[in-house]
């Protein structure tokens, strides 16, 4: 069952409260944000009442990528990460095309993506990053993506 939200850009007064919900020491919205700021990327967020539930990025360029897309456990199933995707994509309309990179280990993810419209280009990428865990551990994770790309009509 679908849950009804409002998909918005992050304002600075979200801040505290995404970071708020982080765990300690991760930074994620605050760096979205700065990102969003320097006008590199777009900074979406879902709104289920005052409660975020979701977000994603959207970064510039000729080819805009969809990245981080993440939806809280709870409301996962219920519609957020469509809803998501769809306010990215209207982002990118007028570059007729966005593009994606799904983990190999992701197949929830990828199957999403592919209901979308968005197909495989054979494009895979390894890369090593470090992260903060839900129990606030540093870690570094290595994973291998591919690019999925969806046609947005003639821009």
């Amino acid at each position: 069952m679908e849950i009804p939200v409002q998909i918005r850009r992050c304002a600075p007064a979200d801040v505290a409260l995404l970071e708020a919900r982080e765990p300690a020491g991760q930074g994620f919205a605050r760096h979205a944000a700065a990102r969003q700021e320097r006008g590199e990327s777009t900074f979406l967020i879902a709104w289920s009442g005052e409660l975020p539930v979701g977000s994603c990025e959207v970064d510039e360029g000729e080819l805009p990528l969809l990245k981080n897309l993440s939806v809280d456990a709870p409301t996962r199933g219920r519609g957020v990460g469509s809803r998501l995707m769809e306010a990215a994509e209207e982002l990118a309309r007028p570059r007729g095309r966005i593009a994606c990179a799904v983990g190999l280990d992701n197949p929830r993810a990828r199957r999403l993506y592919e209901r979308r419209g968005y197909r495989a280009t054979g494009q895979l990428e390894t890369v090593s990053y470090e992260y903060v865990d839900d129990g606030g551990v540093r870690r570094t994770a290595t994973e291998t993506s591919e690019t999925l790309v969806k046609d947005l009509g003639n821009p």
